[in-house]
């Protein structure tokens, strides 16, 4: 189309019938959006659903009355195993040969534990429980910091012993039952009791800002950007959002997402905090996820494999997770998204009833091979892997150890979360304050674009904040999270990282 003028930059837009909010903004007729939920959806759009920043804020959130330290407690387990400390033929210690036979012809013997745990009629087993079962005759008794019990061989069998390596220290041993005469029996072995761990952690506080000189509004600099994406119910929408906002809400957003995954801990151990701020008040900092699955399942690879991973959340699972409850989502970078993706090509390739014809697309005499991406595995016993990407882990400016297959080291570690619950409720939460999460606040000055009559044109005076010809955005966000159970997460990590 010619120009009318030679002031002419854009062309007129045409379109009939109604009118709607679209079309003022594809006429740069509306007005900057501040809307935070627009923000989310916006982000899910342009950069995924799939990112541990939507994992993040995708979490339970447990409100708090108050901010500052929070605890929680988990319930320990009631039966464990004992460490053996050592075993002696006779009461006065000697220490065993290797021809002796301890409990040979049901003869009594001597073993010491660090604690009463077993008692009078207690029938214990070691590690090798079917082979042979040991009877406490007598309650135990109090021998320096340890405890000694007598014991005999629960058998029929007089040529039954116990093997001398069988009862070196350090081995394990654990309670079946109380056994008893059948006549005039006095009493049983005793109960079991366990505590809580408690757990503590606290919120944190973070802020985030943004000036912008009065000028900048009227030479259009944060005039708004369209965004198209489908909402909820299959629609086309249109926002119009200013650029310096979009950036703000979606670094914001991140900023949060780095504070719940890899905040770190500055509480010393008389209870204080490690640092101050500029106010010369106490900055506390909580565990992130990160530093909290310190404490829970960690492995180290050179090669990365189907059956590694696989093996390696059984151990997670067993004992821990019910079988219709083990679905495990790996967190990773694009690399270590690529080592999943081969390690389930090579896993496929040993399956000699799996087709793979459908990948392969003729257009004449061309082929066209369509490999795809395996992002799923489902194992043994009910667990399934679910990939996501940690773009995290490919920032190389948090991230700078280069790994000798290519890209950033961390971007080939592997985050286990556990996306169960423990004792009913989510393993892993947000903790926020109750009507206290986030806030988000302006400080109007001569000139806004938020303020009615804020770029101009009022009839009379208007009140200001600041005598700054400008305005700031800020947001502020107070919270931490909290993994109620850190056994049931893992990392598998690569080792040159150890």
């Amino acid at each position: 189309m010619d120009k009318i003028s030679k002031l002419q930059i854009v062309e007129p837009k045409y379109w009939s019938g109604l009118t709607r909010e679209a079309h003022l903004g594809w006429l740069g007729l509306t007005e900057p959006e501040f809307i935070n939920k627009t923000i989310d959806r916006l982000y899910e759009v342009n950069y995924g659903a799939d990112n541990i920043v939507s994992f993040v804020e995708s979490l339970p959130t447990h409100y708090l009355d108050t901010e500052g330290p929070y605890q929680w407690m988990l319930q320990g387990a009631d039966e464990r195993n004992i460490p053996l400390i050592k075993a002696s033929l006779t009461a006065s210690y000697g220490a065993l040969v290797g021809t002796d036979t301890p409990g040979f012809a049901r003869a009594s013997f001597y073993v010491w534990y660090p604690e009463r745990y077993f008692a009078a009629t207690s029938v214990i087993v070691g590690e090798y429980p079917e082979d042979y079962s040991l009877r406490v005759k007598e309650d135990p008794v109090a021998d320096g910091s340890y405890w000694r019990y007598e014991v005999e061989l629960i058998t029929g069998d007089d040529a039954l012993f116990v093997p001398v390596d069988d009862l070196a220290a350090g081995t394990r041993w654990s309670e079946d039952y109380g056994l008893v005469e059948q006549e005039l029996s006095k009493r049983g072995n005793t109960v079991h009791h366990a505590g809580f761990f408690r757990m503590e952690n606290t919120t944190s506080y973070i802020r985030k800002q943004y000036d912008v000189p009065g000028n900048m509004i009227i030479q259009g600099k944060n005039k708004p950007l369209a965004f198209a994406f489908v909402d909820q119910d299959g629609n086309k929408q249109v926002r119009w959002i200013d650029k310096l906002g979009w950036d703000f809400m979606t670094q914001f957003r991140r900023d949060k997402a780095r504070l719940l995954m890899h905040g770190k801990s500055n509480r010393l151990d008389d209870g204080s905090y490690g640092n101050v701020g500029e106010s010369g008040n106490t900055i506390r900092s909580g565990f992130g996820l990160v530093e909290q699955m310190e404490n829970g399942n960690i492995l180290y690879y050179n090669d990365f494999s189907a059956d590694l991973i696989g093996d390696f959340a059984l151990d997670l699972s067993v004992g821990k997770i019910a079988e219709d409850n083990r679905v495990f989502v790996l967190s990773t970078g694009e690399r270590g998204l690529y080592k999943f993706h081969q390690s389930m090509s090579t896993k496929a390739t040993n399956i000699s009833w799996l087709r793979s014809d459908g990948n392969i697309k003729f257009s004449g005499d061309k082929a066209m091979l369509n490999e795809g991406q395996f992002v799923e595995y489902t194992f043994v016993n009910g667990i399934k892997f679910k990939v996501m990407l940690d773009p995290m882990k490919d920032d190389p400016v948090r991230n700078k150890l280069i790994h000798p297959e290519g890209g950033l080291a961390s971007s080939y570690v592997y985050d286990i979360w556990d996306a169960g619950t423990t004792n009913g409720e989510a393993n892993i939460k947000k903790v926020s304050v109750k009507d206290s999460e986030e806030f988000f606040r302006y400080i109007p000055g001569m000139r806004d674009p938020f303020t009615a009559g804020g770029v101009g044109m009022n009839s009379s005076p208007a009140m200001t904040a600041s005598p700054v010809d400008g305005y700031t955005v800020m947001k502020l966000f107070i919270g931490g999270v909290m993994i109620t159970n850190p056994l049931k997460t893992g990392r598998i990590i690569p080792s040159i990282l150890r």
